[in-house]
């Protein structure tokens, strides 16, 4: 014995008279030993082959109180291993020595439920489940196993594969022999929708009849025909073995022949029907020259299910359905919105002076705008009437400004002069949005406006002392009009045809209807998802100077002003309109754009409501209710409370 080893006392038994057949025993004791001498050691005394491979290395300490068998020997040395990070596994009658992490994948013995071994030694063994899943109870069970050992469920025969120690190995039984119980049965109906319950319970019979002495044995089944339903009573694993089996059984029938009805979600019977009727034509002009193809198909589209009928046989008939499925896609939405901004700026200035003489002899002077004033207001300050303020005025009412006059007559000659003065500042800002949502190369339209009448012709019909005069009248549309059409690009790119028009009335008149302005804009443009562009503009500037005066006369300096009237006109009017369109590929941003709009208007009536110096009560204005709306809301005539009002602010202030 070496020097590491520093005790060792061997007893050995010296059979006695009587006593041959007694066994060696064995009395180990070391004190901080070389591990691999130790095994040594063990190996001679009990006459085992040993490998042991080079990573087993260590000091050990092992003392024993009293005598030991072999037996006992060989599995207090599996102990000590096991201690040190090792393990020893026996095949073919050698034994192995290696690190107990290695231990997984060597060839360790595969014992059986009718065989079992103790101790420390490492074994493999196949535990079969009778009541509960194996996948399920393996969550439970891989904590009670060291990190180096193995252990996994096979769901087909419901079983669990372990290797680690055999001690080990039947506390880990002994677990599952306490969870694995006889689950209380219960029972549940499954409802069949396609295949005749009789049918399906003969051949669920069938297919569970081989495991009826097994975990199948307290399972009963009990078909109802008036419901064509399954009654299954058993525990949880075996009706959910049936439930799977029902499953796979309890399908459509698949359609047979050369005819097949398919229900459209998104794209138009009609419209598809017209795409296929014209793919098979150029199908049947490249098929002419066989001979032997005789095969017709044909398609049909039924309008109010939404569905195709596709007669054809082979290959054609299934084409016809790849086209369909490819055909039958969700479209995008586009969200259009615009921005029709428009800045007007006027300025004007007139001054004009007129004056008229006259006497009984005939002789007359004057100058004039032309507007008639000059001639109402002398014919009233040049009679002899003294009450003529009100007539006065009603000649001067029609002028806007100042307007400074003045008069004299004698009976025989009289002098009149007026003198207008003007200067007018008119600023207009307009700004509208309209918005409008169509789905992907659909046209959409959206109208704001007034149907106004036109005069297109009138006619006087006498006959006698009767008058019969008409006209005829035109109504069109006055305000704003956005026709699209979007094209969504497979990236992020859309292509917009946009019509856009803004037409309003002037407030002038001419010699025979109203006026009117009219922009539009006819245009196709490309931009990307939610960017926002320009579509056109216009920026005018209208200078309008008007000057009359007296030949001559109105040239002089200073006393020239009593000849001549000028008006002077400034118009700058600045028209942009601006377009973004937005991508709506699926139902969470169509909601989320909705409620965005959705709230602006609400938030815009409680503003309302809430504004101070309302004559009104404020329950009578009406507020939307607050998004989401529930699908039962009445939303016509909907008005919150007062006291809802309130609850909700105090709300926002906790």
């Amino acid at each position: 014995m070496r020097a590491l080893i520093l005790a060792a006392l061997i007893v050995c038994a010296l059979p006695a008279f009587g006593q041959a057949n007694k066994p060696e025993t064995l009395t180990l004791n070391f004190n901080d030993a070389d591990i691999v001498e130790v095994i040594r050691y063990v190996a001679d005394r009990t006459g085992k082959t040993v490998i042991i491979d080079p990573r087993v290395k260590g000091k050990v300490q092992v003392f024993t109180n009293g005598e030991v068998t072999q037996d006992q020997a060989y599995s207090l040395l599996l102990s000590i291993l096991d201690i040190h990070g090792f393990t020893a596994y026996e095949n073919d009658g050698v034994v192995r020595v290696v690190p107990n992490k290695d231990v997984r994948s060597s060839p360790i013995p595969v014992t059986s439920n009718a065989v079992s071994k103790t101790g420390d030694e490492y074994v493999t063994e196949v535990i079969v489940l009778r009541n509960i899943s194996a996948a399920k109870v393996l969550p439970v069970l891989r904590p009670l196993v060291a990190q180096h050992a193995h252990m996994a469920a096979y769901d087909p025969s419901n079983s669990i594969v372990i290797s680690d120690t055999a001690a080990n190995i039947a506390r880990v039984k002994k677990i599952i022999a306490q969870i694995d119980t006889a689950a209380v049965a219960h029972t549940e109906i499954i409802e069949l929708e396609y295949a005749p319950v009789a049918e399906a319970l003969k051949m669920l019979e069938q297919l569970l009849s081989g495991d009826a002495g097994k975990d199948t044995g307290n399972l009963k089944m009990v078909a109802d025909a008036r419901t064509n339903s399954l009654l299954v009573s058993g525990d949880e694993l075996q009706r959910s073995r049936v439930r799977g089996l029902v499953s796979r059984l309890d399908r459509p029938q698949a359609q047979t022949g050369n005819v097949r009805v398919l229900y459209l979600e998104y794209a138009k019977a009609a419209d598809v029907a017209q795409v296929l009727a014209k793919l098979l034509q150029n199908i049947e002009k490249s098929a002419s020259t066989d001979k032997t193809s005789t095969s017709k198909a044909s398609v049909e589209a039924d309008e109010s299910t939404n569905a195709l009928l596709i007669t054809a046989e082979g290959d054609t008939l299934e084409s016809l359905l790849q086209v369909v499925q490819r055909l039958d896609i969700r479209r995008a939405q586009v969200l259009v919105e615009a921005v029709i901004a428009e800045i007007e700026d006027v300025d004007g200035k007139d001054l004009g002076i007129q004056w008229l003489f006259a006497d009984r002899n005939g002789g007359f002077g004057a100058t004039s705008s032309g507007d008639g004033t000059l001639s109402a207001a002398g014919e009233l300050v040049l009679s002899e009437d003294d009450d003529v303020l009100e007539q006065l005025a009603g000649a001067i009412g029609t002028l806007t400004g100042t307007t400074l006059g003045l008069g004299d007559f004698d009976g025989e000659k009289g002098f009149v002069a007026l003198i207008n003065a003007l200067q007018e500042k008119t600023n207009s800002n307009i700004l509208s949005t309209p918005s409008v949502l169509t789905t992907d190369n659909h046209e959409a339209e959206i109208a704001v406006g007034q149907e106004v009448p036109f005069v297109t012709g009138s006619f006087t019909s006498t006959e006698g002392n009767v008058s019969n005069p008409f006209q005829t009248i035109e109504r069109q549309n006055v305000g704003i009009t956005l026709r699209v059409t979007p094209h969504v690009n497979e990236g992020n790119k859309i292509i917009l045809d946009i019509v856009q028009e803004v037409s309003s009335l002037t407030g002038e008149t001419s010699a025979s209807d109203v006026i009117t302005n009219e922009r539009s804009i006819t245009t196709q443009v490309l931009a990307a998802d939610g960017q926002v562009v320009v579509l056109g503009g216009l920026m005018r500037d209208n200078v309008q100077t008007y000057q009359s005066r007296v030949p001559v006369l109105g040239s002089i300096p200073l006393l020239g002003r009593l000849f001549r009237s000028n008006r002077d006109q400034i118009t700058k009017t600045n028209l942009l309109v601006f377009i973004r369109a937005t991508v709506i590929r699926d139902d969470d941003t169509l909601t989320g754009t909705t409620a965005e709009k959705y709230r602006f208007i609400r938030e815009q009536q409680l503003l309302r409501r809430e504004r101070k110096g309302l004559s009104l009560d404020r329950k009578l204005l009406p507020v939307v209710p607050e998004w989401p709306i529930a699908p039962d809301t009445d939303l016509s005539g909907y008005s919150d409370t007062l006291d809802a009002i309130d609850a909700e602010k105090a709300k926002k202030d906790d």
